[in-house]
């Protein structure tokens, strides 16, 4: 790691300054650190090789240069200049490292509605921002979720069936038969999302990817799985996880959409495909974690726990449906 960090900061600074190197409680995909040169903090990311080349940081730094200069509520982390002029440096092995701009704050709190709704205030401002992102002659848009055999290159469909049919840890057998059965209406019923409007989205707008000051949400970050895709994504993945955090409440589902719907409106059309995209995010989320083993990485933790909510939030879709639909047309449309 060491000889990492200091080939990059040679990248970034010309030379190797004197540094120190603090732990993150983050940075599961790439390697991530934080170093401080000179009084100054900045975030290293020694990227992972599989997932991650010189177009798709590219992507990455123009997004977040372009949310910098949109005058939003909060900021996010710029990329730092590598000596060659472009936004990574790239070490002898092939692999990619990038120095980060470090945000001060803490992960914010998510137990009371008006945190509920804060955070529906930033994911509606952010993704309000990234519809005016132009898009002309841009080669690079991502991999958008509804590709969920193209986010990982490990985690093509015949890597997926392999894992599946042969798990390499212990899977209860009536989650894959969830899985499977999920997988095959995903498949059905993905054609019904192309005709829906699209856009930049940021696809992890938790609370582990923003910090506050002061129990006010100042910072976003994270952004590498950015990419085009339907625009009502992005409210269906944090409407998620509001459920999650909250154990399926109504209320904190209802506090997330009123302060989402003061930036973004949708049509009835994008509500009604809320479960199919709920259902599309988690299996996009088990195939990357299913990349991730492939490569080596010990996922059993998360790919079962991520299976185990994918089930549990799509139980609870069917149930409430109804209810949840008629909350969402009040506040979007």
């Amino acid at each position: 790691m060491q000889t990492r960090v200091e080939e990059l900061l040679a990248g970034v600074f010309g030379e190797v300054p004197a540094y120190s190197v603090e732990p993150v409680p983050f940075g599961l995909t790439n390697l991530t650190k934080i170093i401080k040169v000179n009084g100054d903090k900045y975030v290293a990311r020694i990227y992972d090789r599989h997932t991650k080349d010189v177009s798709s940081i590219e992507l990455e730094s123009k997004i977040t240069s372009f949310l910098n200069h949109s005058h939003l509520s909060f900021q996010v982390p710029a990329f730092l200049q590598a000596k060659t002029g472009e936004d990574c440096v790239k070490f002898s092995d092939g692999t990619l490292g990038a120095l980060i701009t470090f945000l001060e704050g803490s992960v914010p709190e998510l137990t009371a509605t008006r945190q509920a709704e804060q955070l529906g205030r930033i994911v509606g401002e952010l993704s309000s921002a990234l519809t005016k992102y132009d898009t002309t002659g841009l080669e690079n848009r991502g991999t958008p979720f509804t590709h969920i055999y193209r986010l990982h290159p490990l985690a093509d469909r015949d890597a997926v069936k392999r894992f599946v049919e042969e798990p390499p840890f212990s899977i209860p057998q009536e989650h894959i038969a969830f899985y499977h059965e999920m997988i095959i209406a995903i498949e059905q019923d993905m054609h019904l999302l192309n005709l829906l409007p699209r856009q930049f989205v940021h696809h992890d707008l938790l609370i582990y990817n923003l910090l506050a000051v002061n129990n006010s949400i100042c910072g976003v970050l994270d952004f590498d799985l950015i990419s085009y895709d339907a625009s009502f994504m992005e409210f269906a993945i944090s409407l998620n996880h509001v459920l999650q955090m909250s154990q399926g409440s109504l209320e904190m589902a209802e506090a997330f959409t009123k302060g989402y719907a003061g930036y973004c409106k949708h049509s009835s059309q994008e509500i009604g495909l809320l479960q199919l995209m709920t259902q599309i995010y988690h299996a996009a989320v088990l195939h990357f974690y299913i990349g991730q083993h492939y490569s080596g990485k010990n996922i059993e933790q998360n790919f079962n726990y991520i299976l185990n909510q994918f089930q549990s939030r799509n139980d609870w879709l069917n149930t409430s449906r109804p209810i949840i639909r008629e909350m969402l047309e009040s506040h979007l449309l």
